[in-house]
Order: structure tokens, then sequence, then C-alpha cells
């Protein structure tokens, strides 16, 4: 009867021994795992900004053409004229 309990408790140890640490993930993959999401949302903030940027650029265009001062692409360079 002893041999039978032993049996089952080191059976039970090892059941446990083997989930505890061959079947949860490794380490190195959750660090890529969570590298990569980083990556995306550092894309995703980038690519945001860069259409906020453009979206800001559009307006002040249309502000500077309200008032006139909006320059000619060609030349950008004009001389001051004195009245």
């Amino acid at each position: 009867m002893a041999v039978v309990a032993g049996l089952i408790l080191v059976s039970i140890t090892v059941c446990c021994c083997y989930c505890c640490y061959c079947r949860r993930p490794s380490r190195s993959r959750l660090l890529e795992e969570e590298e990569e999401q980083l990556a995306r949302k550092r894309e995703e903030r980038r690519l945001q900004s860069l259409q906020r940027k453009h979206e800001r650029k559009l307006k002040h265009d249309e502000i500077r053409k309200k008032y006139g001062l909006l320059q000619d692409s060609d030349n950008p360079y004009s001389r001051f004229e004195n009245e």
C-alpha cells in the first residue's frame, strides 16, 4: 500500500513539474511577442503622427493662401519691394 501511495505522489510531482516548467511559454518567446507588439504600436503612432503633420500643413497652407502669404513653389525666394 505504501508503494502505491509513493508512486501516486511521485507521479503527481512529475505532472506538476511538467506543467510548470515544460508547458509554460518560454520567456524569450514572451519577450519576442512583446517586442513585436511594441514595434506595431510604434509604427501606428508614427503613421498617425505623419498623418496629423500632413493635415496641419494643409490647414496652414489654406490659411496662408487666404491671406496671400503662400509663395510660389517654383521660386520661394523673391525680392522685397520697398514703396
